[in-house]
């Protein structure tokens, strides 16, 4: 039987590479995105593939959208937090909505789905896996990153107590922490000299790919993985390890 991976933020980048990976390997997907284009573009994309997928297209701070997928779904094998935002605006001029906004998409709602599924592994008898993409920036400060390093330091709390909730049943918790991924070809060209300065500060001198990332989350969800739980996998090219 194949088995179930829902994906948020799969419209594009890491998201969307993640469901390539868990295509390819014969997951039936259920695959949220933001944008009626994305889904567009995405579905022309699996169906060439042959990939058994449905898209579901919302927004994930309403809390409506949430409560009906809840609805929707009766059960997954895996559930992938990737949506997120970012905010770039330096500590004192981040307003409150502002907070209010990327709280709620990279903390809460990655809570909200891991609550709603994991409810349904345990009744559907499930030992299955979360993996939350949080960040370096999970790990260590950076300038005008206040309120993202807020939130991806508070995604990788939840990540270590709800494994630690979960473990009975079987079910596992992992994030996984990139350092600066390039998600648009474009960014190689207009920003070129800060995408310069960032790779300076990588002990390996290279970003981490899309397909990188996306490996290493099928990985976490196989059974060579089974011992994994509770923690974080960073791929930072030694960014945290130190100066």
């Amino acid at each position: 039987m194949k088995k179930i991976t829902l994906i948020t933020g799969a419209g594009r980048g890491i998201g969307k590479e993640i469901a390539l990976k868990f295509g390819k390997e014969n997951h039936k997907l259920i695959l949220l995105v933001f944008k009626k284009k994305q889904k567009e573009e995405l579905h022309n994309i699996l169906k060439k593939k042959k990939f058994d997928f449905k898209i579901i297209v919302g927004d994930l701070k309403n809390s409506k959208f949430i409560n009906s997928l809840n609805k929707k779904i009766s059960k997954v094998d895996n559930l992938v937090n990737n949506a997120g935002m970012a905010n770039t605006k330096y500590f004192t001029d981040v307003a409150e909505s502002d907070l209010d906004d990327l709280i709620e998409v990279n903390l809460k709602v990655p809570f909200k789905l891991s609550q709603i599924f994991a409810k349904k592994m345990i009744k559907n008898k499930i030992k299955g896996c979360i993996v939350n993409i949080t960040s370096q920036l999970g790990h260590t400060g950076a300038f005008n990153r206040s309120i993202y390093c807020m939130s991806k330091f508070g995604l990788e709390g939840l990540n270590k107590a709800i494994a630690l909730d979960l473990g009975k049943y079987g079910i596992r918790s992992i994030a996984v922490a990139p350092t600066k991924t390039i998600v648009n070809q474009v960014e190689r060209v207009k920003t070129k000299k800060r995408l310069k300065l960032i790779r300076s500060k990588i002990p390996l001198r290279k970003f981490s790919t899309t397909k990188q990332i996306a490996e290493i989350v099928y990985f976490l969800t196989t059974e060579k993985s089974s011992s994994i739980t509770g923690t974080s996998i960073i791929s930072d090219g030694g960014w945290t390890a130190g100066k």
